[in-house]
């Protein structure tokens, strides 16, 4: 009898800290997913607060999402990558309070999740000043009576979509040595097509001034 009591003694005071562990997991875990949804939330409302949606229309990105039936919007999406980001990083704090520390593969999907979402903020950015700087291209050709203003503005935009590509392949680990060889050619293509559009599309318009100028100095 007495082996008995012992043994189970033994092991309620091996499985009570335990128990309180699992316990206390068990809260922080769901703390954290309900920190998780709020973050989420908030964060969705402010970038719509901050007409983010409407940058991200007037940058052809709500276009591309609706293409691939995406119903949400971008505001909304990437409150959903910070969500599941939050809830990773809420699970590894969970496992290790109850005395199951991740592993290192765990580990590096935590610090590369990390760089996802910074890329997806420099893509963003990217996108955002493409469709600024097409858009100023375009504008300006336009006013200086260029028939290719529509084709010069959508140059620009590629060029700079291409360069933030360029910019966040790296940032996820993804190597572009030859691809940044045949970039580079293509953008100093690109660029020398833009300056020769515009000098000779502006040729008429320096004329102009020019003659202006004369005429002024002229009745001097």
């Amino acid at each position: 009898m007495q082996v008995v009591l012992d043994t189970w003694s033994t092991f309620w005071t091996a499985l009570v800290p335990y128990l309180s562990k699992l316990i206390v997991a068990l809260i922080v875990l769901v703390i954290g997913i309900i920190l998780a949804k709020v973050l989420e939330k908030l964060i969705v409302q402010v970038l719509k607060v901050a007409r983010f949606d409407i940058l991200s229309e007037k940058s052809s990105i709500a276009s591309i999402l609706a293409k691939g039936e995406i119903k949400h919007s971008l505001s909304e999406l990437l409150g959903i990558v910070i969500y599941w980001l939050l809830i990773l990083v809420v699970a590894i704090i969970t496992l290790t309070i109850a005395g199951l520390p991740p592993t290192g593969y765990l580990d590096n999907a935590v610090a590369y999740a990390g760089k996802v979402v910074l890329s997806i903020f420099v893509l963003v950015l990217g996108l955002f000043f493409a469709a600024l700087i097409g858009s100023i291209v375009r504008t300006t050709a336009s006013n200086a009576g260029m028939a290719t203003a529509k084709n010069l503005g959508q140059i620009a935009q590629v060029v700079i979509i291409v360069i933030t590509a360029l910019t966040v392949l790296p940032m996820l680990g993804v190597r572009t040595f030859i691809l940044d060889t045949a970039v580079i050619v293509v953008l100093a293509s690109a660029g020398l097509a833009l300056g020769l559009a515009f000098g000779l599309g502006s040729k008429d318009i320096a004329g102009k001034i020019m003659s202006e100028l004369v005429d002024k100095w002229k009745k001097r």
